[in-house]
């Protein structure tokens, strides 16, 4: 039987609490043909020593000076892989202990297949199973598409539903995405598994192999910073997302949304890929500003303007109209947002101002002399009530 090596890139920054759990679940793992690539992030907590405590020979650390950010330190770990297989797993997740044995076994007998998730369960700060607690999230990371070109579409107009640390893929496919995008801080994910759809299908094994943690954060605060990031970050990888997209794949997954449907030179092909472009997702709808910049570059040429009025009734002065539509999401929106917030916590802050008060209400109410005396008349009541 095969016994292929696994790499395992696992990058941690500050989790301290949680990524002795992490390395633990990996020493347990049935498979034990691994390779584990630690690299720490510049953490600045005790992550460092637990990392040292480990003597296995087949744990790998490394440790950046300075915190760098998901990507770059990714990236590093790229660079070590020597396994034929590849496997992540965030520093606060854990595998369950058959997780690696699951998926070589699957990937080993299917050989044409490149990429394979499992399910997952999602776990507290504890460890704790709280998938009822979390139902939404649970049913969203749980949820599956039935094709290649599902999963596309919903990349393309709702978002990411995928854990890295539920994935295995054949080295040779990382080689041929290449690195993550420094670009993203908080979107690297999607916009990796984006430019993966483009190379391949998924495989699932529909068992809850990995524990996804969800913490919940003491005195949490709202950052709109990271909204704006976000939102950001979305809107970019979908400005990129037919890019080294082929015209086949294209027509095969778009073609039931083309303006024309019978649409299918390449020059054709761009004109529908800038109208899908005006139905990305915003904060609620659809924001057009993609479509519009993807129109301003078609429009720079002749042919394809021509085309775009032959074909489309797409003119020039349709553009002008659309740029007269409200396309960004502005400061002012976020401003708006954030007042509306602190009204809210303003008045949650009076509601329990005022059960307070009622409170020591009662209570004095209750060590009054008169509550004391009418106490028989009240049992009196209730037993008459009953």
């Amino acid at each position: 039987m095969s016994n292929p090596l696994v790499s395992i890139v696992m990058v941690n920054y500050n989790q301290e609490r949680y990524i002795g759990d992490a390395i633990e679940s990996v020493l347990h793992q049935s498979y034990q043909n691994w390779e584990l690539i630690v690299v720490d992030d510049g953490s600045t907590d005790r992550s460092k020593e637990i990392i040292q405590s480990y003597a296995d020979e087949r744990i790998r650390p490394y440790f950046l000076e300075q915190n760098r950010h998901i990507c770059y330190a990714t990236n590093y770990g790229f660079a070590k892989v020597r396994g034929e297989y590849l496997a992540r797993l965030d520093s606060d997740d854990v595998w369950r202990p058959e997780k690696l044995d699951r998926q070589v076994a699957f990937l080993e007998a299917h050989q044409d297949e490149q990429v394979l998730f499992t399910k997952l369960d999602i776990i507290n700060e504890k460890g704790e199973v709280v998938n009822d607690e979390k139902r939404d999230l649970y049913e969203l990371y749980n949820s599956r598409h039935e094709n290649r070109k599902d999963w596309i579409r919903f990349f393309f107009f709702v978002g990411n539903s995928l854990i890295q640390s539920g994935m295995m893929m054949r080295t040779a496919l990382m080689r041929e995405i290449g690195d993550f995008n420094l670009a993203y801080m908080q979107a690297h994910d999607f916009d990796y598994f984006v430019r993966m759809i483009k190379k391949t299908g998924f495989c699932f094994l529909e068992e809850p192999l990995i524990g996804y943690r969800r913490a919940e954060v003491q005195n949490s605060s709202y950052h709109p910073e990271n909204d704006r990031r976000f939102f950001n970050e979305h809107m970019s990888i979908r400005r990129h997302f037919f890019e080294d997209f082929p015209d086949e794949l294209f027509v095969e997954t778009f073609q039931e949304y083309f303006k024309n449907p019978e649409s299918c030179t390449h020059e054709e092909l761009q004109c529908e890929q800038a109208f899908l472009l005006e139905k990305c997702i915003g904060y609620s709808d659809a924001n057009p500003v993609l479509g519009m910049e993807a129109f301003e570059k078609l429009f720079q040429s002749v042919e394809m303007t021509a085309l775009l009025e032959n074909k489309y009734q797409f003119t020039p002065k349709e553009f002008y109209k659309k740029n007269a539509t409200h396309q960004y999401f502005q400061e002012e929106d976020f401003l708006k947002l954030e007042q509306k917030i602190k009204e809210l916590e303003a008045h949650v802050s009076v509601l329990l101002d005022v059960k307070e008060m009622q409170q020591k209400h009662i209570e004095a109410l209750e060590n009054s002399l008169s509550w004391k005396v009418t106490k028989p008349i009240r049992n009196l009541k209730n037993i008459v009530k009953k």
